[in-house]
């Protein structure tokens, strides 16, 4: 028995710490940011799941087979949740799958029949908790004044969206922006740049490439602005004033300007084409939209894209 109580234990401690690290790997976006978050009574659900598989990792260390049982089973009514709230959105996060999947083998070695009343409490309960207190988001939204402004006259029309603040996305743009700036300098396509507020410092991040693009109309000159709006976001620069003083120290100049009425426009884009992670580029032609998401696949649609325009 207590050779059991070992394994049960080294394996509670194994899948704890697995799910802690599928969280760390999808605060660092992984190949894309996901936009399904939300909050539980305020506090951000990627921090809640470390929060709770702490607590099982202390419960089992100090033997509370009770205490044990009941929290993994809140977490297995919290689970089914989320999953009916993804199913019901249509979007799907490959993380809380696989966490919710750990979550629910935890409770599966831990489970005991003579314990059922306390599963069947936590379980309800869970479930109950999440519908009342649980604020989900699944489609991007700006919560102040963005513009997203359009370059180039070809008959290829390309939507690349993007986070300043999302990894992938700035790994992304200097692999791609010198295929964008010929294909449209030879008016190949007709690019628009929707900057997308998945991290919420992006928002500021949106209003200043506005603010550029209302001084600075040379597409070169703007797209090298953009690069410098990356850096300052790598440098985690995240407020008016140091933003402003980074870029006139870059050279980069910008005019404030009323940007209000492009809301619902931005809002629209996001909606239209269901818009969930970033980097994300689409690409009409001739009637025929395709998508593509993550590094690579944009990478090599760009440059598939380049190489049919020249033939």
């Amino acid at each position: 028995m207590k050779i059991f109580n070992l394994n049960k234990r080294a394996i509670n401690v194994t899948l704890s710490l697995m799910a802690i690290i599928l969280v760390a790997l999808y605060s660092l976006c992984g190949d894309s940011c996901t936009y399904l978050q939300g909050t539980l009574l305020g506090l951000d659900l990627r921090w809640a799941g470390i929060a709770f598989m702490v607590l099982v990792m202390a419960a089992s260390f100090l033997k509370r087979d009770v205490l044990l049982l009941t929290v993994l089973a809140t977490g297995v009514g919290a689970e089914i949740y989320l999953v009916s709230f993804q199913i019901y959105h249509g979007v799907y996060c490959p993380y809380c799958l696989l966490f919710g999947a750990i979550l629910l083998l935890l409770f599966i070695v831990n489970f005991r029949m003579v314990k059922v009343r306390w599963a069947t409490l936590g379980l309800l309960g869970g479930f109950l908790m999440f519908l009342i207190f649980f604020e989900g988001m699944v489609t991007p939204a700006y919560a102040g004044d963005t513009v997203m402004p359009s370059f180039g006259s070809g008959p290829v029309r390309v939507r690349l969206y993007t986070d300043y603040f999302c990894g992938p996305c700035s790994a992304l743009e200097p692999q791609i922006a010198k295929s964008i700036e010929e294909m449209v300098e030879k008016k190949m396509i007709r690019i628009t740049f929707i900057d997308t507020p998945i991290h919420k410092e992006t928002t500021l991040y949106a209003r200043y490439f506005v603010y550029i693009c209302g001084e600075q109309k040379d597409f070169r000159k703007v797209m090298s602005a953009r690069h410098t709006l990356f850096d300052a976001a790598r440098n985690r620069i995240t407020d008016v004033e140091s933003l402003e003083a980074y870029l006139t120290k870059n050279g980069i100049r910008f005019k404030p300007i009323d940007v209000k009425p492009t809301f619902d426009v931005l809002t629209s884009y996001l909606k239209e084409e269901g818009i969930r992670s970033t980097p994300t580029l689409t690409v009409k032609k001739g009637g025929k939209k395709e998508t593509y998401v993550g590094v690579p696949n944009i990478a090599q649609a760009v440059a598939d894209l380049q190489s049919a325009q020249k033939r």
